[in-house]
């Protein structure tokens, strides 16, 4: 197909989704064995079945047990080269590692030199495990606490402007997280640095409005010693994320034995001790947050920063969005290609394959499409009436919904073809032009 088709591969891209079923898949979880025990019954040749169970769902629907569903994926229209079925409850950054194995074991093409993958590939494991194995672009997951740090410490003028993308900004930084020597490339987007700066102060005023609420009731609570009352106004300054609090005071209250007026003469039988403070923000800690607005990290084991420049990075990586376009084509219910009616296991996984050849072919007729209209200097008009010379092969397919074939006394005499669909099938290749009659 790559050989065929004239596609160049150099980066392939690598994303992960679940696929949810609406059977109860009783069996699937009661066959839980071990792979020998499967293997033994099923023989040594044949895949161990998938097991069809709960886990984190993509289509939001937690109440439905799923299957888990890979793809390699290259080139700009996103054609799929491998696919990999999992158990519904497989994780990401088990899967990656497992599924790039197989793929260079089975692949007899030309050699890929990168893989690009989301954040759910970085861990300490995986980086050791894949160390020699190949080259690999990953996002960085802010959870790492180095990766906080960095984000949050790095000064705007550290930055600098990208060549390729307006409103991106680049830091490069060296790491060995995990003992493996990488390029972290801290990549700042002005577009979403707004965005995370509006967030954050809605955030913000979220959490002021809950933590005042909050300390009206530490107010009002009584203690029996001064230490405790420090030290649970100490416990409430923690859990403050963007506030601190100021003027705090504890504050001895007496009490006596009769409830009118106290006289002058009466004693004190006890002390109550409460807290006063006020609620203020934490500029110090706000400005940390607002220096890490917009940012992410990108890191890579190429480490020659001439070759792979942080824009080349960045462009590797937004073109990441071919896979998931992928994965939008294989649920659209547009085109039937999700729907999961199947019992057995096996079934499941040959549906899944399947699909992957729907949309590869689905991928190469829009290559097509769009090569023909470069090599023509040709647009087609899309949704809105405008000419582009990158229409989708889904617009392409809606404008044929409606054809008219016309019989005259049993016998098939023509079909009737709008201006718009004579316009494209010129662009669809002879035998797409041949299925409509024309030569």
């Amino acid at each position: 197909m790559v050989e065929r088709f004239g596609i160049k591969i150099s980066s392939g891209h690598i994303d992960g989704t679940s696929m949810s079923v609406e059977g109860k898949y009783i069996h699937s979880e009661e066959k839980e064995s071990s792979t020998e025990d499967v293997k033994e019954k099923e023989g040594e040749d044949e895949p161990v079945p998938i097991r069809i169970n709960h886990g984190y769902s993509r289509d939001h629907r937690a109440d439905l047990k799923q299957f888990t569903f890979s793809l390699l994926t290259v080139g700009e229209e996103g054609i799929p080269l491998f696919m990999q079925v999992g158990d519904g409850n497989k994780l990401d950054s088990q899967a990656f590692p497992e599924m790039i194995k197989a793929f260079q074991s089975q692949w007899q093409g030309e050699k890929l030199d990168l893989f690009v993958m989301d954040g759910a590939f970085y861990d300490e494991k995986n980086l050791m495990d894949c160390q020699e194995g190949f080259n690999w672009i990953s996002r960085v997951p802010l959870t790492i606490k180095a990766t906080q740090e960095l984000t949050k410490t790095l000064l705007p003028e550290q930055f600098t402007k990208s060549s390729l993308y307006e409103g991106y900004r680049f830091c490069t930084v060296c790491s060995e997280y995990a003992g493996v020597k990488q390029q972290w490339v801290v990549v700042e987007s002005e577009q979403r640095k707004q965005a995370d700066l509006k967030t954050l102060s809605k955030g913000i005023e979220q959490s002021f409005s809950l933590n005042k609420k909050s300390l009206l009731s530490l107010k009002k609570k009584e203690f029996a010693c001064e230490p405790d009352a420090v030290s649970a106004a100490r416990d409430f300054g923690k859990t403050l994320h963007y506030h601190s609090l100021t003027e705090l005071n504890i504050v001895a209250k007496p009490h006596y034995k009769r409830k009118a007026r106290p006289r002058p003469e009466d004693e004190v039988s006890h002390y109550t001790y409460h807290i006063q403070a006020n609620l203020v923000e934490d500029e110090a800690v706000i400005q940390t947050y607002r220096h890490q607005a917009g940012r992410f990290i990108l890191a890579t084991n190429l480490l020659d920063d001439t070759t792979w420049t942080a824009d080349l990075l960045l462009q590797e990586y937004k073109a990441q969005q071919t896979t998931e376009r992928g994965f939008r084509f294989i649920k659209d219910p547009l085109f039937f290609a999700s729907r999961v009616f199947l019992k057995s296991t096996k079934r499941i996984m040959a549906l899944a394959m399947i699909m992957t050849l729907a949309l590869m072919v689905y991928s190469l007729g829009q290559l097509q499409l769009r090569q023909a209209l470069e090599i023509t200097s040709s647009t087609l008009p899309n949704q809105k009436g405008k000419p582009t010379a990158r229409p989708t092969l889904r617009w392409i397919l809606q404008c044929f919904h409606s054809v008219h074939l016309v019989f005259v006394n049993g016998i098939k005499s023509s079909i009737q073809l709008t201006d718009k669909q004579n316009l494209i099938l010129q662009f669809l290749g002879s035998s797409s032009r041949r299925y409509y009659f024309l030569s």
